[in-house]
């Protein structure tokens, strides 16, 4: 392949951008979609959620998650506000699970910050996760469990 081949189907390096943004979080709503049908307890659909977002954000040929916060700042307005739209629509289906978390007295924290603190962890996992230094991504969806849910007793 020559190096100016792909603009045969794109316009541009900003059009190519916004199309990987695009598949990247549509191939994680997608996978939470999954997880949401499940229809389990809170905890549970909490801790699948965060390792369908680890998946997303970690797997090879993952649908590069992981650059929708840094790279979107690169399109134009129209392209930005699309690429916020799908975030607000992935981000808010976790909102009743926190939700009932909270109600419950088992989230840590006030919900939106649960939310942002959640996320905000999960996205730069990218900068330091190796999976050759051992830890899974099951060990990572626990932790990150461990850190928002607190047990209480029934």
């Amino acid at each position: 392949m020559h190096s100016g081949s792909i603009f045969c189907h794109f316009k541009s390096k900003d059009a190519l951008l916004y199309e990987v943004l695009q598949i990247g979080m549509r191939s994680a709503l997608a996978r939470q979609r999954m997880v949401l049908l499940e229809k389990r307890d809170a905890e549970t659909t909490l801790r699948r959620l965060i390792r369908s977002h680890l998946e997303s954000l970690l797997e090879s040929n993952s649908g590069l998650l992981w650059e929708v916060p840094y790279d979107s700042r690169a399109l134009n307005a129209r392209q930005r506000h699309l690429i916020e739209e799908l975030k607000c629509h992935y981000e808010a289906a976790w909102m009743p699970v926190l939700h009932e978390l909270a109600s419950t007295g088992c989230l840590r924290a006030d919900l939106t910050l649960a939310r942002h603190f959640i996320f905000g962890a999960l996205n730069w996992s990218v900068d330091w996760f190796d999976a050759k230094e051992g830890a899974s991504l099951d060990d990572l969806a626990d932790a990150m469990v461990a850190l928002v849910i607190h047990k209480t007793s029934r």
